[in-house]
């Protein structure tokens, strides 16, 4: 229903009036008021017709302010990173003087040396082999003690080399064998009996002695240099200790491969015997 001097044209220019008002009221950029309609002519009644370029033209303004905004908050966000990266970005550099001194590097540790002397052993003797070990340096304090009466019964172990560490079980035969119990008990005795051990060790060659055959082979025999050493078994205290010379000046009955080229002259029986029976029937 229209009132008295209304068209419906005039009805949707006043619509259209209105949302151009409120497109410039909410601040779209340069959106002015949508036009009613073409520029009336001079002298044409108020409320005329709109037309179609009107209404292109108020679209093309609503179109260019409908950027303003989008626009405008990419040039918010961009300044908000660029002052968060100033803030936390030092273009300047540290300073020298805050720069931390360089930490010395510790000195690598030196090992300890490895401990030296006598061992003790945990076991008790039980072979000639154990007894053997009190010459390379273990003692063994289960052991019976060398004090008291004699006889102190003793075992000799042999080194014949001067590059192999090998010893050997040694027992003066006529000594132990040919006379009382109570000898045998002391020159030959068991090994969890013993008191004393008696090292005898190659220590180098002497003087020339003659050539001796091995086969088609001839080898030199020399004067053997020895050091005989007595220890207690089971605390491996020096007891006595002396050099000698092999008095056997005779050429071996037997001579292994493994001797070498040279030959030493062996020790005695008796030689032995003059040395060590103070220590065991004394």
């Amino acid at each position: 229903m229209h009132h008295a001097g209304e068209t419906p044209e005039s009805t949707v220019a006043g619509e259209g009036s209105g949302l151009g008002a409120r497109l410039a009221a909410a601040g779209v950029g340069r959106a002015e008021a949508l036009p009613a309609g073409p520029e009336a002519p001079s002298g044409a009644r108020a409320g005329g017709t709109r037309t179609g370029d009107g209404v292109a033209k108020a679209g093309a303004a609503w179109w260019r302010g409908s950027w303003v905004i989008p626009s405008a908050v990419a040039v918010v966000v961009v300044g908000c990173l660029g002052a968060a990266v100033l803030r936390f970005v030092d273009f300047s550099g540290p300073a020298r003087s805050a720069q931390p001194a360089p930490r010395a590097t510790p000195p690598a540790s030196v090992p300890a040396p490895a401990a030296t002397g006598p061992r003790a052993s945990d076991q008790p003797v039980r072979a000639d082999d154990d007894l053997d070990q009190v010459c390379g340096g273990t003692f063994y304090p289960a052991a019976p003690k060398h004090r008291g009466d004699s006889p102190h019964p003793m075992m000799i172990s042999v080194r014949e080399s001067l590059t192999a560490e090998n010893r050997f079980t040694r027992t003066l035969n006529r000594i132990a064998y040919s006379g009382s119990a109570a000898q045998r008990r002391a020159w030959a005795p068991e090994p969890p009996r013993a008191q004393l051990v008696a090292c005898l060790d190659l220590t180098g060659p002497g003087k020339p002695i003659r050539s001796c055959k091995a086969g088609a082979e001839k080898m030199s025999l020399v004067e053997g240099k020895y050091r005989l050493t007595v220890y207690e078994v089971a605390t491996r205290r020096k007891v006595a200790e002396a050099a000698l010379t092999g008095g056997d000046r005779a050429c071996p009955f037997v001579i292994l491969t493994s001797a070498g080229p040279t030959l030493y002259s062996a020790v005695k029986d008796q030689q032995l015997y003059d040395l060590l029976h103070t220590r065991v029937e004394g």
